[in-house]
C-alpha cells in the first residue's frame, strides 16, 4: 500500500509537468548555446579555426589554452592585461560617482524645497528621451575644444582632452538620472520626522545624509551600482570614438581594433582570441547579474515601481 506522501506526489504529478520541464530545459540550452560555442572556440588556434568547417559544437583537433592565458596575462597579439585594467578602473570610477551623484541629487529633489525644483526634475527626466547616439558628435567636439588642453586656446585649435585619460575622468561621471529618480521616489516614502529627530539630536546635514538616510537606501544604491557597472563594463562607444592610443582601450573597444588590425591583406584574423575576449566581457556581467539580481528586484520594489 503506497504511503500518503507517495500518493500525494503521484496525484499532483501530471505528464504535462514533465513536458513543461523538458521545454524549459530545451529553451535554456538554446539560450546557453552562444556561451558554449564561445568556450569551445577558445580552444582553437587561429589557423585551425580559419581552415576548419565548424559544426554546431566545434571541437579542435589540437586544443590550446593560449587564448584563455591571453585573457588573464595578455599576449603578443594584444595588451589584454592593459585592456582589462582599464575596464576595471573605469567601471569602479564610474560606479562610485553614479552612487554619489544619484543619491545627492535624489536627496535634493526629495527633501529640499526651492523654486523650480519640479521643473528642473522634469527637464532632467526629459533628457532620457534623447537617444545617446545623437550626443556622440557634440561630445566629440566638446572634448576636442576643451580649453587649455591638448594645445587648445579658449576658442579653437589642438585636440583638447581627446585620446587621454581625461576622457574617462571628466567625460565618465555624470548624474545618473534613472538613479536620481529611484532615490527620490524612495526617499519620499521616508517620513520627514526622521530628519527632524536627527536634527534635534544634533546631527548636521552630512551626518543626516550619510549616516541616517543613506543606509536606508542600500537596496537602491546596490541597484544603481550594478546597472552602472554593467553599462560601463560593456561600453563600446566612449573608448572607440574618443581615444586612439592602444594603452587607453577597454575590452569592448579593443576587440574591434584587434579585428581591424588583423584584417590587413594576407593576414589571418585571430577569431579564437576575439571570441575569448568577448567571453571575458560576458562572464563578469553574467556573474554580477546572477549574484546580485535580488538587489535589483529589491531596489525597484522599494521605490514602488512594479514590472
Amino acid at each position: 500500500m503506497p504511503s500518503p506522501l507517495n500518493a500525494k506526489v503521484s496525484k499532483q504529478f501530471k505528464p504535462v509537468h514533465l513536458l513543461g520541464h523538458l521545454i524549459l530545459l530545451g529553451v535554456g540550452l538554446i539560450l546557453l548555446y552562444p556561451l558554449i560555442f564561445m568556450v569551445l572556440a577558445g580552444f582553437f588556434n587561429k589557423t585551425e579555426f580559419s581552415s576548419t568547417v565548424l559544426g554546431i559544437f566545434p571541437i579542435p583537433k589540437a586544443p590550446t589554452l593560449e587564448n584563455f592565458k591571453a585573457l588573464i596575462v595578455g599576449s603578443t597579439d594584444a595588451a589584454v592585461a592593459t585592456y582589462m585594467k582599464n575596464s576595471l578602473i573605469r567601471t569602479a570610477y564610474n560606479t562610485f560617482w553614479a552612487i554619489l551623484t544619484s543619491f545627492l541629487a535624489g536627496y535634493v529633489f526629495a527633501r529640499l524645497r526651492f523654486k523650480g525644483r519640479d521643473t528642473i526634475f522634469l527637464i532632467m527626466l526629459a533628457t532620457q528621451m534623447i537617444p545617446g547616439t545623437l550626443a556622440i558628435i557634440p561630445t566629440y567636439l566638446e572634448f576636442a575644444r576643451f580649453p587649455f588642453a591638448g594645445g587648445n586656446d579658449i576658442f579653437t585649435g589642438g585636440t583638447g582632452i581627446l585620446n587621454s585619460w581625461w576622457v574617462y575622468l571628466i567625460g565618465g561621471p555624470s548624474i545618473n538620472i534613472m538613479g536620481t529618480f529611484l532615490v527620490k521616489q524612495s526617499l519620499e516614502k521616508v517620513p520627514m520626522e526622521i530628519d527632524e529627530a536627527a536634527i534635534v539630536d544634533g546631527a548636521g546635514t552630512l551626518r543626516l545624509i550619510f549616516q541616517i538616510l543613506f543606509p536606508l537606501q542600500l537596496p537602491i544604491m546596490a541597484f544603481i551600482a550594478i546597472t552602472t557597472a554593467l553599462g560601463t563594463w560593456n561600453d563600446f562607444i566612449t573608448p572607440f570614438f574618443y581615444t586612439t592610443d592602444d594603452s587607453l582601450q577597454t575590452l569592448p573597444a579593443a576587440i574591434t581594433r584587434i579585428s581591424s588590425v588583423g584584417a590587413s591583406p594576407g593576414a589571418v584574423i585571430n577569431y579564437p582570441m576575439i571570441i575569448t575576449l568577448s567571453l571575458g566581457i560576458t562572464i563578469p556581467a553574467l556573474l554580477i547579474f546572477a549574484f546580485f539580481q535580488k538587489y535589483i528586484v529589491q531596489g525597484l520594489a522599494n521605490t514602488g515601481i512594479k514590472g
